[in-house]
């Protein structure tokens, strides 16, 4: 039993050292099955005492929350919240709903009710032809006819919808007429398109209206320019989160791209973190660079106060879902190394929710009603909303990332396409780097020489600032940058000595009898076998003297002490009996009653 007792202590004491290191260990998998779990069990049940974007998100990640979802909508989901309906509420619902089964069509046609005009900014009609030509253009019940001359430069305005601008490169056109449709006519072969611009700014920004036409041809233009608003001036965030909505159900949002993409970077608008939004909805490297620009050395995003974190993370994370960068690594990271023990984030199911869709989405079972056809895997294709025609959305079918699933490719791009450039061996992109068609390392920055320097050629990287589990070395880089490297991994060898000491101490104290008896026999070289007969002393002669004869057997002498005993059997001999023998026999004795 005490030997029993002794194994199931080792064993208990292995488990905790093997627990502890393994809790050190946990793989990626097991933090996002963590979440999971985590979420579950901050929702299932408590729907109903969550926030409206906890329960959009909720619904996104775990198919929970439906029908409270739906209950805080106002005259049966077509808007959020009932109370005062809002443009981001609304579209959260949509997209939680749409991949959910959930009727959005009374909401989608809400989103678009609220459409405005934008008037931050200014629209231009451009005409161009290889030499001089002369051109009719026609809108309404007008028609006016101007030169263009070999300087490229116009003679004449249009009309009052089209005045002279630029330098007389350009026609504006006056706000009243953004609805009219404009028809170009030249007698030479001609190219037209529209080009914008806020009014407060220098940036001129080219629509996708660029047409062709030979001489005597016709091209048309409309201004297709709206933002989203429930007041009279324009919801920037709401526009942004409308019309990404919207796309993911297969509206055109063609319309209100001019709006976002003008007035991406104005200060206000920044900490709604735009870069994300247009990366999903354009599919634009340009913006993969600007996004990945704006992420913290530590690997998180951040636009405004410290609880946006996660929520701009995610949304970051979201938009370069199906996009392979370094930066989306260092966010994962980061994401993992502050994940409470609990699983989840912030203790915050709204946040737990959004990382974890935007992390490491799971198919929704038929049961909750939520999407079981991803596109991919039944041979359709996921492309960005601009990429894919509204006609060939499949709203069946589901895409991650904010993509949306289309019945036709528009290809892979190549690098050029991605407008992006293929560095040689010993240069360095100097921006994000995405796989392209024809390259796997296609750089969106530009490339630089790699001078050689004394960090990398010790197997160290040059950055702006190390990372978190990174330190400097003492090394140097080129440039200006950091030599970084791994931070030393600590020691623990400590920790398992420790162990085995304590185990080594335990052992000791259950088998302590058992380790005497065996101190014992080292100290007096016993060895077990059968105990040897002793016998009395025999008779004993005295020694011969020099010279006797030892072939002689001297005649025993009787001494007068010596007591003859009767003739018969002999007694027993007496012997001393040593203190040590007497240890011995009483080991031996408790030896055997431990044995029984």
């Amino acid at each position: 039993m005490k030997k029993m007792g002794g194994i199931l202590l080792i064993i208990f004491l292995l488990l905790i050292s093997i627990s502890i290191v393994s809790a050190a260990n946990d793989t990626e998998t097991e933090k996002i099955d963590n979440a999971y779990n985590c979420l579950k069990e901050k929702v299932e049940g408590n729907c109903g005492t969550i926030g409206l974007d906890a329960q959009s998100f909720s619904l996104l990640a775990i198919g929970e929350c439906k029908s409270e979802l739906e209950s805080k909508s106002y005259n049966d989901n077509t808007c959020w919240p009932s109370g005062s309906c809002k443009l981001k509420d609304t579209a959260l619902a949509v997209w939680a709903l749409d991949r959910n089964g959930g009727n959005t069509e009374d909401a989608e046609s809400w989103l678009l009710s609220q459409k405005k005009v934008p008037e931050d900014l200014i629209w231009y009609l451009e005409i161009d032809a290889d030499g001089k030509t002369d051109c009719k253009i026609s809108y309404g019940s007008t028609e006016k006819t101007i030169t263009i001359d070999e300087d490229k430069k116009i003679n004449k305005d249009a009309g009052s919808c089209l005045s002279r601008a630029q330098d007389n490169y350009w026609l504006k056109i006056d706000d009243g007429c953004y609805d009219k449709n404009f028809t170009i006519s030249c007698d030479q072969s001609f190219i037209s398109t529209l080009v914008y611009e806020k009014k407060q700014g220098s940036t001129i920004y080219v629509s996708s209206q660029t047409e062709s036409a030979s001489a005597d041809g016709k091209t048309e233009h409309t201004v297709n320019s709206y933002c989203l608003s429930t007041s009279s001036n324009c919801d920037y965030e709401g526009s942004l989160w409308a019309t990404f909505a919207l796309s993911q159900t297969g509206n055109d949002i063609s319309g209100f791209l001019p709006y976002l993409i003008a007035m991406a970077d104005e200060d206000a608008n920044q900490k709604y973190l735009p870069s994300a939004f247009l990366l999903m909805i354009t599919d634009s490297s340009e913006y993969i660079t600007t996004l990945t620009n704006e992420q913290k050395t530590e690997g998180y995003w951040q636009t405004s106060d410290s609880n946006s974190r996660f929520y701009d993370t995610a949304l970051a994370l979201l938009a370069l879902y199906s996009i392979n960068t370094d930066q989306a690594d260092a966010a994962k990271t980061w994401l993992f190394d502050v994940q409470e023990d609990s699983g989840c984030w912030r203790n915050n199911p709204a946040d737990t929710a959004f990382i974890l869709y935007a992390l490491s989405p799971r198919a929704l079972s038929k049961g909750g009603g939520g999407d079981t056809e991803d596109c991919e895997d039944y041979g359709k294709y996921c492309e960005s909303p601009i990429d894919c025609v509204q006609d060939n959305v499949l709203d069946s079918y589901f895409c991650y990332g904010g993509k949306v699933c289309c019945s036709v490719s528009s290809g892979d791009k190549t690098c050029d396409e991605r407008e992006g450039v293929v560095c040689s061996e010993n240069q360095q992109c100097t921006g994000a780097t995405v796989e392209a068609s024809d390259s796997t390392d296609c750089c969106l920055g530009s490339c630089i020489t790699q001078e050689e320097n004394e960090c990398e050629n010790q197997n160290y990287d040059c950055k702006n600032s190390c990372l978190d589990d990174e330190e400097e070395q003492a090394y140097t880089c080129t440039g200006g940058d950091v030599c970084c490297g791994a931070k030393s991994k600590k020691s623990y060898w400590w920790i398992w000595l420790l162990i085995i000491l304590i185990i080594l101490l335990v052992l000791a104290i259950i088998f302590r009898n058992q380790l005497k008896i065996w101190f014992f026999r080292i100290k007096n070289k016993f060895k077990r076998g059968p105990a040897p007969t002793r016998v009395g002393p025999g008779p004993r002669f005295p020694p011969a003297p020099p010279g006797a004869f030892r072939g002689r057997i001297m005649p025993r002498m009787i001494l007068p002490w010596q007591q003859r005993g009767p003739v018969g059997r002999p007694g027993p001999v007496a012997r001393a009996v040593s203190k040590t023998d007497k240890e011995l026999e009483e080991t031996l004795k408790k030896l055997k009653e431990m044995a029984k």
